[in-house]
């Protein structure tokens, strides 16, 4: 008999995009490893809720199944966005738990399940064989005590996709795995020539949970270099207003001719665009969620198109040095320090080509595919 999983999310699915596109490349993983696939996520109607089928809004073209499952919606009251916090976090979590009731009544007899929400493993479990859960921030309140007794269930596997994340999951029965988030390099076209000027390039969010990535920062630095040097920055993404900031920027200085600047683009085009990128940035700050429990794909997406990476040396950058990526570091939040190296990047077109090489030679150690089959595998190691 085939195999079954469920993969159950909750929270940022399916009107988060980012987000929305890694649990999609996840479920496309297993349907490679030979797997039938159901996501199961909540009706919302909020004001992020998106009009579009999933399956048209990212672009499916194969048999990965959703499900929408009711919800009541507590975001959706305003009385919600005016609490503290710390109550809408615990609100939040419970709510899960009211949700899971209603999964369980149309679960189709999957015999694995995956999330990175513990609530949702830890309520739903005793309905799989094997349960993997996926630690993506940090854990408080209700999802912390979920995770406390998932660490004690032999049947749950256990993923950190940081070295903090790994160190949080530790101490239960079954030690935990340490999987950085891969990527679906084949959809990235590899790049083959340079243009002329070179291609200064970010894709994707400007913020994440209202902290900003210091990609606005960064343009700033390279309008500096544009008065010695001329370049192309490519900006895409979002929220509209961070575009706006940036746009602002650009015009006061006079260089539109120098920026093409774009809110978001269909995940389709990505690829397209990234491969036109001669470096790419990702100046992330020493935010804590990024630091210690972000794996940054950004960084997966640029080196599987074969553009060399300038990226700001936090630690969960550093981490990645063991897989052998092209990356050149920077000082955190030391934004001339940016510009230093990224000055070096574009006098040095040996240095880039070394770049390149090294991503596109070790890619393949980070693709969803193979990161899915080491999930398996620990699996049956387990149970023999």
């Amino acid at each position: 008999m085939k195999n079954k999983i469920a993969i159950l999310t909750f929270a940022r699915f399916p009107s988060e995009m980012a987000y929305g596109i890694h649990l999609v490349q996840i479920a496309n993983s297993f349907i490679e490893n030979d797997f039938d696939v159901n996501i199961y996520y909540p009706k919302t109607y909020n004001s992020k809720s998106i009009s579009k089928e999933p399956s048209e809004y990212y672009g499916i073209k194969n048999n990965v199944n959703f499900k929408e499952v009711e919800n009541f919606d507590i975001t959706s009251y305003r009385v919600y966005n005016m609490l503290p916090n710390v109550i809408q976090q615990t609100l939040y979590s419970i709510n899960t738990f009211f949700w899971c009731f209603k999964v369980k009544k149309v679960l189709e007899d999957e015999n694995y399940s995956w999330s990175t929400n513990p609530n949702l493993i830890y309520f739903l479990k005793k309905n799989f064989n094997t349960s993997f859960y996926e630690k993506h921030g940090r854990a408080r309140y209700v999802q912390k005590f979920s995770i406390s007794r998932l660490k004690k269930d032999r049947n749950v596997k256990l993923i950190g996709i940081t070295k903090k994340s790994v160190e949080d999951l530790s101490s239960g029965v079954n030690p935990p795995l340490h999987l950085p988030l891969g990527v679906d390099d084949k959809i990235f076209i590899k790049k083959i020539s340079e243009n002329n000027p070179l291609n200064i390039g970010y894709v994707g969010m400007l913020e994440t949970h209202g902290v900003d990535k210091g990609v606005l920062r960064a343009c700033a630095e390279i309008i500096k270099i544009n008065i010695n040097l001329q370049t192309k920055t490519t900006i895409a993404g979002g929220p509209e207003e961070k575009i706006n900031e940036i746009i602002q920027l650009v015009n006061e200085h006079g260089q539109e001719k120098n920026f093409d600047i774009d809110n978001f683009v269909p995940h389709d085009e990505v690829p397209g665009i990234i491969s036109k990128f001669d470096i790419g940035i990702v100046p992330y700050p020493n935010d804590e969620h990024m630091n210690l429990y972000a794996s940054p794909m950004k960084i997966f997406e640029l080196a599987a198109a074969g553009v060399p990476i300038l990226a700001s040396d936090i630690k969960g950058h550093l981490e990645l040095e063991e897989f052998n990526l092209g990356i050149l570091f920077f000082q955190h939040d030391n934004f001339e320090d940016f510009r230093k190296k990224l000055l070096y990047l574009l006098e040095n077109s040996e240095l880039r080509i070394k770049l390149r090489n090294k991503s596109l030679e070790n890619i393949q150690n980070l693709n969803f595919v193979n990161r899915t089959k080491k999930l398996l595998k620990s699996v049956r190691s387990s149970i023999g």
